[in-house]
């Protein structure tokens, strides 16, 4: 809800809002130029050249990511799609892993999932039945001098959970669906909308990878912020599919790839501008939003740097093999 309203307001803002002011400058006199920051001027990269080997990168980084989420299993999900409860407990100093898994173990939890956070002074526990009592007791019979203080609990029934799980992934993919929909219609091409959508899919996967080689679970938020990276990705392709398009009207007598290439080094400034922007807000909900948004903001990063790399290597050299060498 939060997202779609954003979106809503951030549509009226660059329509009205933003030309409204735009138009009252130009009303000065002293007003006569607009200069536009440039980090990269004439660019002429040839990036459809490197589009085997940015497959190659691609495919192991992908193969790697799914091998280690393979091998987590359960543990990749969180209390809200496995069922169960997560007890966050903080302690006043450092308190060792190897202690806590000795004091669960004598309550019959020594296989319980422990993660240290806060420079291990916070601990959160997660367990497949409601065992909050028993390690609240415990904790304080063995650690009584760190004087533990539980910070949270979340209860998620297994049924709950499965149901969860399911449901999320449906969104992902009528997610997904929908933009291999609209992108087919705007550009009225077929392969433009595979293309995106296949960079979409580089983009999940990658992000899915790494939250399994970092250790962090799927929770919600998780899934609110794949599709937030599905929804940023698309618009950086969107951008570069609509320059190539133009150009494809202005440059007929070029070919096919040095069509996209002109394209994609004409607004390589803006892609990776709106990426850097977009990354500042990540870093920092990472850095100062906390236990529960850090793994929304981990995704988020992970995408970000995902989705500029996939624009640029991934969607707009897929064209060449979609299309073949029939221009748009």
């Amino acid at each position: 809800m939060t997202l779609s309203i954003g979106i809503a307001a951030s549509l009226f803002t660059a329509l009205f809002v933003t030309r409204t002011i735009f138009s009252l400058l130009s009303l000065s006199p002293k007003f006569t130029t607009l200069k536009m920051h440039r980090w990269f001027k004439d660019t002429k990269i040839d990036f459809v050249a490197k589009r085997r080997v940015c497959y190659g990168i691609s495919l192991a980084v992908i193969v790697i990511g799914l091998v280690m989420f393979g091998a987590r299993g359960e543990k990749n999900f969180g209390v809200d799609f496995t069922g169960g409860t997560l007890q966050q407990f903080k302690f006043n100093k450092p308190i060792d892993t190897a202690k806590i898994r000795e004091s669960l173990a004598d309550i019959g939890l020594g296989g319980a999932s422990i993660q240290q956070l806060s420079g291990n002074k916070e601990v959160m526990i997660r367990t497949y039945e409601d065992t909050f009592a028993k390690i609240n007791a415990k904790f304080n019979e063995d650690f009584k001098e760190d004087d533990p203080q539980m910070l949270k609990v979340e209860k998620v029934g297994p049924s709950v959970g499965k149901l969860l799980r399911k449901n999320a992934l449906k969104a992902l993919l009528f997610g997904l669906c929908g933009i291999l929909l609209y992108i087919a219609i705007r550009f009225k091409h077929w392969e433009l909308g595979l293309a995106g959508v296949i960079a979409l899919f580089h983009d999940v996967i990658i992000t899915v990878g790494a939250m399994a080689i970092a250790g962090r679970e799927f929770d919600l938020t998780v899934v609110a912020a794949l599709l937030t990276i599905a929804g940023y990705s698309i618009n950086d392709t969107v951008v570069i599919y609509d320059r190539i398009r133009e150009n494809a009207r202005l440059m007929r007598k070029m070919n096919f790839k040095e069509l996209i290439n002109v394209s994609i080094n004409q607004t390589l400034n803006r892609t990776v501008l709106t990426t850097l922007t977009t990354l500042f807000t990540a870093v920092s909900l990472f850095i100062f939003g906390g236990e529960v948004l850090s793994n929304f903001a981990f995704c988020l990063i992970v995408g970000f740097i995902s989705g500029i790399y996939s624009t640029v290597f991934i969607a707009s050299p897929l064209l060449i093999l979609l299309c073949g060498a029939r221009k748009l």
